[in-house]
């Protein structure tokens, strides 16, 4: 008997190669061996990959670092679709919660020829749960206890699948108390709660894909302001604190033809965000909606040239209703389109691409001009040219070689 052990698919890069064939070299981690480690929540298992770091307020909140750079310089993908939930701000963290996710890729270092603006530092994929086999049907319930927050973390799935129809769900629920340092006391207000609960359902045939997705992530999350202050093993949240609601919502569909394909992605999210400071009225309220689409047609295979070329864009508002203001209320509209070649021959692979991007952004005025606190009105547009050109070799069996060199860039 033998084993023959195959690499995985990459499916953030544009071909949705083998790691072994792939130019780009891209880390892959399932999530369940994130989990393996330890860790409380889904940004402290992401630090233990190599090269990923966080920024993080106590364990609630944590923002992934790629190269030195976050926040607006390192994308996000869940399902499919770009995550905009505010990620400029200090306090404003990843999420997402691991329940429902199957494994996470990381691209370090610029990916605008695939991604836009933004994908400087690099790009964190997340593959959502895959769903259960044909006719057949699984459900699954874990439960997860840490010592150190006097926490939990409960998980129910279920999935069934017909030779066409697919069907999952998920829920899961997150609770922890202040977190406890070395010397024993507790840092005051690092507690939080979260639900989570995501959904699927698919259909697919000889010629044509289509998978609907949907999930919800509620947060209360404690912002901690006095370090080491009142000693409590209690989970409800202390002022200040953020209250966060997150609606993501994706569609899929792939159309297969006779040599080439034409897959579209279409997604919405609505983050609302709320920081109360001293009482239960928010003194911030930020609602932010923004609707993405990116379509990508796979052309014939020409000899051993594969070619690929696409649209991608995204509509974006965001509104205040709080008396704090952090950024105005303001329009955003991205366009870009790309195309991308692959070359293979003997051990060798050339792959290149070209984007053109257009970024408009119109804001109100808002406040007294000469006051803290004023806001200029806006009406600007952002073009940029960004190109990509890799190459990889086997130099011997255990060896390979990989070079890459691409451009990338962040709108305002």
């Amino acid at each position: 008997e033998s084993v023959f052990e195959m690499d995985e698919v990459v499916v953030s890069t544009p071909f949705n190669k083998l790691q072994s064939q792939n130019v780009m070299k891209v880390e892959h981690e399932s999530i369940k061996t994130l989990q393996q480690k330890g860790t409380s929540t889904l940004i402290e298992g992401l630090a233990t990959i190599p090269g990923v770091s966080q920024i993080s307020t106590g364990t609630s909140i944590g923002k992934p670092v790629i190269r030195g750079l976050s926040g607006n310089r390192v994308l996000v993908y869940s399902q499919g679709v770009r995550i905009e939930n505010q990620q400029f701000g200090d306090e404003h963290g990843l999420g997402l919660n691991d329940a429902g996710i199957e494994s996470v890729e990381v691209i370090k270092g610029p990916a605008s020829l695939l991604y836009g603006s933004d994908a400087l530092g690099g790009v964190l994929y997340f593959n959502p749960e895959k769903f259960a086999d044909a006719n057949t049907f699984k459900a699954n319930f874990s439960q997860k206890y840490f010592t150190n927050t006097q926490g939990s973390n409960s998980s129910i799935g279920l999935k069934t699948s017909t030779d066409n129809w697919k069907f999952l769900a998920r829920g899961s629920f997150n609770t922890h108390s202040d977190y406890k340092i070395a010397d024993g006391d507790r840092v005051t207000n690092t507690r939080y709660n979260e639900t989570d609960f995501k959904t699927g359902v698919g259909y697919s045939n000889s010629s044509f894909s289509s998978v609907l997705r949907y999930n919800y992530n509620k947060l209360d999350i404690g912002i901690p302001e006095e370090g080491i202050a009142e000693q409590s093993s209690s989970k409800n949240t202390l002022f200040p604190r953020q209250g966060i609601f997150n609606h993501l919502l994706s569609l899929n569909n792939v159309i297969f033809f006779q040599n080439s394909k034409l897959d579209v992605d279409l997604g919405y999210i609505a983050n609302d965000r709320s920081e109360f400071e001293d009482s239960n009225v928010a003194a911030l309220h930020m609602k932010l909606n923004t609707f993405n689409y990116n379509a990508k047609y796979h052309f014939p295979k020409f000899g051993k040239i594969e070619t690929i070329v696409g649209v991608q864009g995204m509509h974006q508002t965001n509104k205040n209703s709080g008396e704090e203001y952090l950024i105005p209320n303001a329009t955003t509209n991205d366009f870009g389109a790309f195309g991308t070649a692959n070359y293979e021959w003997n051990n060798n692979v050339l792959q290149a691409g070209l984007r053109f991007d257009n970024r408009k952004v119109t804001s109100e005025a808002h406040g007294t001009e000469g006051e803290e606190g004023y806001f200029l009105p806006l009406d600007r547009s952002f073009d940029s040219f960004n190109a990509s050109l890799g190459y990889k070799t086997k130099l011997a069996e255990p060896l390979t070689l990989r070079l890459n060199v691409a451009t990338g860039f962040r709108a305002p």
